[in-house]
């Protein structure tokens, strides 16, 4: 097939539904193949975006520089590709993510996947990035594990094959995982049961941005986290988090309408943060995006892990009852989070392969 990658034109300044310039018809068709490729990839209605929050991840929030191609199949828009390269630190890394759209026969989607990788690697190449990191459809189990031993994909996969091709190692598969809340009828029980047992911490919880007084906590908190989650032998750097960083981050993941909640775990002794989990609230459907958790080594072995979930979930139904579900993304290899998750009630429904390349210069 005959196929036109060219560079997307840069987002409209203000997103309206009577634009019929070609920047907003392009994003609105950017849009509609973004929430078809999450659906075949994580199940129907799982991960979808407004216009508005959809534009807002496409928007660089500092800390990263974000480049956007689309594939045209005529007046027809077939594929997408995003390249983030972060900016403060894995400065020698970028992020390649190609997406395609579903109603592509067989060999048009083999040619787009091959075309859109190989113009990743390329631009990976233009901006002195010799480590890409690639997603794709994964598995539990197939004919290529990953490196952790957990997790696989299928070589023969349109989306896997032209990664394989490029000498990609798979590194890690992450497993998507659902909770219902409304099959959950034990939560304040539970919930209840685990303030008993982390009776030495007390709970903290706020909507939006950290609270001055908790900021250098959560600091601290983003950078374990950058360190104690399992990244497998992907090169990515422990990170560095100052109060400018925080607020960015923060603030893109509010982007387009959406609502970030966060609780903490605070030593009543020390007044120390141990632990933080949290929620990306959307501003429409019924799914809730799992962020976030961790516990510190330190305030390890309290249960503090699963009482914040529970704790989030439960405070999911008081504050945005009509988000009913809740999904995650959690390294197969990570099996005490794995635990705490399925203990939570979640349950697997999809699987999301990691690669990595080095020295592609």
């Amino acid at each position: 097939m005959h196929l036109d990658i060219r560079p997307a034109s840069p987002l409209p300044d203000h997103l309206r539904s009577d634009d019929d310039s070609p920047a907003a018809i392009e994003l609105r068709l950017a849009h509609a193949l973004n929430d078809a490729s999450n659906a075949e990839r994580y199940g129907a209605g799982l991960y979808t975006n407004t216009l508005e929050e959809f534009a807002a991840l496409l928007e660089p929030d500092g800390t990263e520089r974000i480049d956007r191609w689309h594939a045209w199949q005529g007046d027809r828009l077939v594929g997408a590709l995003t390249v983030y390269a972060t900016l403060l630190d894995s400065t020698d890394v970028a992020a390649i993510e190609a997406q395609l759209s579903p109603g592509l026969a067989a060999a048009e989607r083999a040619e787009a996947a091959d075309a859109l990788v190989a113009l990743g690697v390329e631009q990976a190449g233009a901006l002195g990035r010799p480590t890409i990191v690639a997603s794709s459809p994964g598995a539990r189990s197939g004919p290529v594990t990953a490196r952790t031993g957990h997790g696989a994909a299928d070589p023969t996969h349109p989306e896997v094959a032209p990664l394989v091709a490029r000498g990609f190692a798979l590194e890690q598969v992450y497993r998507v995982s659902v909770a219902h809340l409304g099959r959950l009828d034990d939560l304040d029980e539970r919930r209840a049961a685990g303030l008993a047992r982390a009776a030495g911490y007390e709970l903290v919880r706020w909507v939006g941005e950290t609270p001055a007084e908790h900021r250098p906590g959560m600091r601290m908190l983003h950078e374990r986290m950058s360190v104690d989650a399992p990244v497998a032998g992907l090169a990515w750097e422990a990170e560095t988090w100052d109060d400018a960083r925080l607020a960015a981050f923060e603030q893109s993941r509010q982007g387009g309408g959406r609502t970030l909640v966060t609780v903490v775990a605070r030593d009543r002794a020390t007044g120390e943060l141990a632990g933080f989990s949290s929620l990306i609230l959307p501003t429409t459907g019924d799914v809730a995006r799992q962020h976030d958790t961790l516990v510190t080594t330190a305030h390890r072995g309290h249960g503090l892990g699963m009482l914040l979930k529970l704790d989030n979930m439960v405070r999911l139904r008081e504050l945005r009852p009509e988000l009913t579900r809740i999904a995650t993304w959690n390294a197969e290899e990570n099996r005490p989070m794995l635990a705490v998750n399925e203990a939570c009630g979640f349950e697997p429904v999809a699987y999301e392969a990691q690669w990595q390349r080095k020295d592609a210069r």
